[in-house]
Parts: C-alpha cells; structure tokens; sequence
C-alpha cells in the first residue's frame, strides 16, 4: 500500500545548535539576513570564515568545472540541507571549495581532503539551527584546484520550512529524489514514523517526503521523556544505487549530525542515543 494513504490519515562531514525548548520565547532568525545565518550555520569539520568575498573564478582553460545537481533544496530548522554537484577537473586534484550566502560579508573555506578524480560529484551539509525562521536564502558555491585555479560559481536557492522543534528534535535529509523514511523508538519503545504519526510519549511526525530530498521531522516539544531512542532510516524507494543521507539530532544543548547510506531497500540503524533530563549521550 502506497504511504500516500498514510499521508492523508494524518496527513566531505558533523554538525551544534542551541536549545530551544520553547519555540515560541526564542528570537528567530530570518534566512534572508545573510549575515546573521552565515553566523549561526553549522559548517563541515575544517571550514574556515573569511571576511570579504572568495576569489574570482579562472579565466582558463584548465580551471574546474561545477554543474548543480539540485538548485532548488528544501529544509527546515533544526535539518540538514544537502548541496549536490558535479565536478570536471582534468588537471589536478580538487584543494577545496568556497561557499558563501548571497549578500554575506563572509564566505567560507572547505578544504577538500584526499584524492579526487578527473569528474565526479561533492556534497556539502549545510546545517540549520532551530531557530531558524521560514523563508529563503541563496548559496553560492565553486571549488579551486591545487594548481590554484577557481571554477565557475553556480546556486542553490534554499527554502526553509518551520517544522516542529523543543525538548528534543530529530530530521532526516537526503542527497537525490527518492523516498526514505525516518523511523525513531521512543524509551516506551513505541515507533513514530510515517506508519504511526504520534506516540503516546508525546513525540510526532509533521513531515513526510515521499519524492526525495526530505525533510522529514519528528519532535517533541514538551517533555521528551528520559530514556533511551533509536533511529532508523529505511529505503522505502529501494533504490537501485546508494542514497546518502543525513540525520540531526537536536536537543537541550546539542546537535549532532550522522550520515550513512541506504539502498536496495535496506534500513540503517543510525544511532542510539541516551536522555537524561538536559543531557543527551550518544
């Protein structure tokens, strides 16, 4: 049975964000300020701010090359958004890669660590905080080689959902169009996900991609209770070839954020985590 019936009977990479156990007390911060979310977004290990702007691309011949795969992405606060590319680099290997918002006063650097191929694809994990308000932001987005020439700078336009957040917060994110599934055991051992939207223990599903890139969120947002949680994607699709996703786990205090792949219709078991009043064990 397709979960669209489910649907309508309810309708290079780690990540830290802040806690947010009243949604409705904290300030939010819209997308479109592109300084204050280029403060707050969670980066890739190595990342390094610059103030001004990156260097222009080549005007050679020998300079990389970068196609979008995926120029529209759709995320939430509190959720990863991945940023997908191909890549043409016939004359040496890949250094790293500049990102910046548009109409930021900084960008950033991050480098690219080991060998790439002549072609081949880059994703880059963008973090949102869950104090990120709804609304739209653009990133620009080009690599640099390590005879130090630039490529061409494409975009993705960003839309961001406000989906639901507090106590705890768990989102799924994926890399291509397809349909995967979060699926979260509370400490009663009772599963939320798109089969069962809520449990007794107050968690809830808000969002079900079913057509690829996610977001799909559970939350809690009065009292999650202590206790032990596990989480699960699921390949609903079964796709023929890998799908890399990723996970954020957000509560008082932290985030943290794990990728892994799914395929052939297969379930990745991601994480077990510990609650105990404000502090999370992974």
């Amino acid at each position: 049975m397709r979960k669209s019936i489910y649907l309508l009977v309810f309708i290079f990479l780690l990540l830290q964000a802040c806690d947010d156990k009243d949604p409705d007390s904290v300030t939010l911060i819209n997308p479109t300020d592109a300084n204050a979310l280029s403060q707050v977004l969670i980066m890739p290990d190595g990342t390094q701010r610059n103030s001004g702007a990156p260097p222009s691309p080549s005007n050679s011949s020998d300079a990389p090359t970068v196609n979008n795969l995926n120029s529209d992405v759709l995320s939430s606060n509190g959720a990863t958004a991945p940023l997908n590319f191909d890549y043409s680099n016939v004359n040496g290997n890949l250094s790293g890669c500049y990102v910046q918002i548009t109409g930021a006063s900084s960008y950033f650097t991050i480098p690219y660590n080991g060998n790439s191929n002549s072609a081949g694809q880059l994703q880059v994990p963008l973090g949102l905080p869950v104090n990120v308000d709804e609304g739209n932001f653009e990133v620009n987005f080009c690599v640099y080689d390590n005879n130090g020439f630039i490529s061409n700078i494409v975009t993705s336009y960003v839309t961001v959902l406000r989906l639901g957040t507090g106590t705890l917060q768990i989102s799924l994110s994926w890399n291509n169009i397809s349909d995967q599934d979060l699926y979260v055991t509370d400490p009663n051992g009772e599963i939320i996900s798109y089969i069962n939207s809520f449990s007794s223990s107050g968690g809830q599903l808000d969002r079900d991609d079913v057509d690829g890139y996610g977001p799909e969120n559970i939350f809690w947002q009065d009292n999650a209770p202590n206790g032990t949680y596990n989480v699960k994607v699921n390949d609903f699709d079964g796709t023929s070839s890998p799908t890399t996703f990723y996970v954020t786990v957000n509560g008082p205090n932290t985030s943290r954020n794990f990728t892994g792949t799914t395929v052939g219709g297969n379930t990745a078991d991601v994480v077990t985590f510990t609650k105990n009043g404000d502090n999370i064990s992974f």
